[in-house]
């Protein structure tokens, strides 16, 4: 069976990156729906067979009693692939056919808009130094804090923080470097834009090292460089290429970056990656064998805006669905029975788990819907660069890595930043009250319009 599990996976891998470069030659552009066919096609498709094969090999220790048993289910893993594939698509077409989202029509950029946006990146970075000096304060300073995180990711040390809820606040100097780095890019050269970049950039690396994230880390850099193939308009196949470069290199940085970070990882690159694909595979045959939790009827995704608010709130009373998931692949949830880290879920077990094959069409078509209200609000920002920017970000973070990291209480936590930080730019591009000069030195407010 594991070779059949390497056929399909490898055959899967080669149908999702035809239908990807074809839909994008089709529309003349990359989309977001590109993106996601192309991160199936790598993580269902060559991630599987890369698993299946170094598993049987033995080069898989640690989750090899937990593949190896079930390999008479293998072919069904590439079967329900093959339906959240189509499912996707059909959820991209429905949501496009809708009236309001078939024709757009961007404003070209102006020195007034990118004025605004200069004084939301500027606004931004403030809120987060601000809010991370805050949430800071408990662990000593901005120094301690680093301290901390590398002695709680070891399971060292506990301090507990009144101001928890500040953590994620610090995303927002993310987004500030991008709308700097977006406006430097596409012509806005004022000395506050570079000098804003700087200092974002730098503030940056700060809060992403002491969230101790591997793929936050890299995903952040990859955004840069996949924005700039984005500005520049290259053409599909190149920018295809370049993209599935760039996550292929996020997954081989990872391995780096754990000794970087101090973390354990595995002695070579084809045993780190195995072990890294292996949970989403993993949880999918538990659940299959098990079929304990095939039927929650997408109250996931109900709960899901419940997210948005501090965990101590929501955690005891919603049961989220990473921690049914690590209870059933580890025999407890994650803080019991000496359990330190969770399962995540990937978009095909998360679908399985609300209603077997119906909740895997049932969660395509609704990410499929997501992508293309997603690519609409993307293709709304008037600025090149700023969109290019943002665009390659909700690419790689959830066109991509959502069909990994699925599970809606990680989809909407590790986005919380970009939507307050949409929702503080907009407020600020579109305020009808100020004005501002042809050059203000950080979004200076002249005077009030009348």
């Amino acid at each position: 069976m594991v070779e059949e599990a390497v056929f399909c996976g490898l055959g899967f891998m080669f149908v999702c990156a035809a239908l990807a470069l074809s839909h994008s030659l089709h529309v003349g552009r990359v989309t977001l729906l590109d993106w996601a066919v192309l991160g199936m096609g790598g993580i269902y498709g060559g991630g599987w067979a890369l698993v299946s094969s170094v598993t049987r090999a033995g080069g898989n220790p640690y989750w090899e009693g937990r593949l190896l048993p079930l390999e008479h289910l293998y072919p069904l893993h590439t079967l329900s692939a093959c339906v959240l594939l189509a499912a996707v698509i059909l959820g991209w077409m429905l949501m496009g056919s809708l009236p309001a989202l078939r024709h757009i029509r961007v404003e070209s950029p102006s020195r007034r808009s990118d004025g605004r946006l200069v004084l939301a990146a500027w606004v931004l970075l403030t809120a987060a130094v601000a809010m991370q000096g805050l949430y800071a304060h408990a662990f000593g300073g901005f120094l301690g804090l680093l301290d901390y995180s590398a002695s709680i990711r070891s399971g060292t040390s506990m301090i507990e923080n009144p101001v928890s809820f500040l953590q994620p606040f610090g995303g927002l100097a993310l987004f500030s470097s991008f709308l700097f780095f977006g406006l430097w890019v596409a012509g806005c050269r004022r000395w506050n834009t570079g000098a804003g970049f700087f200092f974002a950039f730098v503030f940056s690396l700060y809060v992403l090292f002491s969230w101790r994230g591997r793929i936050g880390f890299l995903a952040y850099l990859a955004t840069f460089s996949l924005g700039l193939l984005l500005f520049l308009r290259a053409r599909p196949l190149p920018l295809l290429a370049g993209g599935g470069l760039t996550l292929l290199l996020i997954l081989i940085g990872a391995h780096q970056v754990s000794s970087l970070l101090g973390f354990k990882a595995a002695g070579t690159l084809t045993t780190f990656l195995a072990g890294e694909l292996s949970f989403p595979f993993v949880s999918f045959f538990a659940q299959l064998d098990s079929g304990e939790h095939l039927t929650r009827a997408f109250r996931d995704l109900l709960v899901a805006p419940v997210y948005l608010l501090p965990s101590s709130w929501w955690m005891n009373w919603v049961e989220d669905v990473s921690q049914v998931n690590t209870a059933l692949v580890m025999g407890a949830p994650k803080g019991e029975a000496g359990v330190t880290g969770s399962i995540p879920v990937d978009l095909i077990t998360l679908g399985m788990m609300q209603s077997a094959a119906l909740g895997i069409a049932g969660i395509g078509v609704f990410f499929g819907a997501g992508l293309r209200a997603a690519q609409h609000l993307v293709d709304l920002v008037r600025s090149p660069g700023v969109r290019a920017l943002f665009g390659a970000y909700v690419a790689i973070r959830i066109a991509v890595l959502a069909i990994f990291y699925a599970h809606p209480a990680h989809v909407v936590s590790a986005n919380f930043a970009l939507l307050a930080a949409v929702a503080v730019s907009a407020v600020i591009v579109r305020a009808p009250g100020i004005r501002l000069g042809p050059s203000p030195a950080f979004g200076r407010v002249i005077r009030s319009e009348r």
